[in-house]
């Protein structure tokens, strides 16, 4: 089946997972759909969609996480703030130097590292607590440095409904 997508002609097997590499898709980023998904040609309409926004997404996700690191009230603020000072105050200096490169770390903020952040991963599965369709993008200042992740959750309506930390 074709993905209904404008950045890519991409063909896939209903009923199987779409688990592929930026070499493999053309895309700059991992593309993966849960094989629960792929059957179902209204459901893979939604992944086409939110795929042609992809980089849009990930700056909706950038601005949420800087929006949390500067409200300490807010949900996610010990997340993302954790993120961050792993990555500026925990590895080597060495490390340090080569993701955030051309800066100064000791002056570097958290909300300043935010900009340092790229699109690794763009997926589609269903929630099973909210029972339905769901997108994830990983966001990643260097997977080769790092395997840390900020994920950020979006539902169907674009909306961040929740941003975690994973590696």
């Amino acid at each position: 089946m074709k993905l209904n997508c404008k950045r890519i002609d991409f063909t896939y097997t209903p009923g199987e997972e779409i688990f592929n590499f930026p070499e493999e898709s053309g895309l700059p980023f991992i593309f993966d759909v849960e094989e629960e998904l792929t059957g179902d040609p209204a459901v893979m309409d939604a992944v086409g969609e939110m795929l042609d926004e992809a980089e849009k997404l990930a700056e909706k996700a950038k601005a949420a996480i800087k929006a949390a690191l500067a409200d300490e009230d807010s949900r996610y603020h010990s997340v993302v703030t954790f993120f961050m000072e792993f990555h500026r105050d925990d590895v080597g200096p060495d490390i340090v130097a080569e993701l955030f490169p051309g800066t100064d770390p000791a002056k570097l903020s958290f909300a300043e590292m935010v900009d340092f952040l790229k699109l690794k991963r763009f997926g589609s599965l269903m929630d099973s607590e909210m029972n339905q369709q769901v997108f994830i993008l990983d966001l990643s200042f260097n997977p080769e440095i790092t395997d840390e992740l900020m994920v950020i959750y979006f539902d169907l309506n674009k909306e961040i409904f929740c941003i975690t930390h994973e590696s």
